[in-house]
């Protein structure tokens, strides 16, 4: 906003200040100094209006910090249980995977 506040403050200056010089009456009467016409007076203006536009125009600097996700790793908690009447707790190894588990065999 500043930026935009700036930037119409200097062209309301460059456009109400005289681009034809101090000596410049008109081209019908009056005193005219120089030749045919203001042959530079467009460059102050166009490096003006150039250096605004191209601060209008950049690009802004955005930087945006994330947290971090929070993990939150739980145990797998053991439950030990009775066997059910007539039955024992064993460790096996399961023939097809491989795997070692613990069954109720019967007693």
């Amino acid at each position: 906003m500043k930026k935009l506040l700036l930037a119409l403050s200097l062209l309301a200056l460059v456009g109400s200040a005289s681009a034809h010089g101090p000596y410049r009456y008109g081209w019908h009467g009056g005193y005219y100094h120089g030749g045919y016409g203001c042959g530079g007076c467009w460059v102050g203006p166009a490096l003006i209006g150039g250096v605004i536009g191209y601060e209008l125009a950049r690009p802004e600097t955005v930087v945006v910090e994330q947290q971090q996700p929070s993990i939150i790793v739980q145990q797998p908690q053991t439950v030990v249980q009775a066997p059910p009447v007539g039955y024992h707790w064993q460790e096996m190894v399961d023939p097809q995977t491989g795997v070692r588990k613990v069954v109720a065999v019967p007693n």
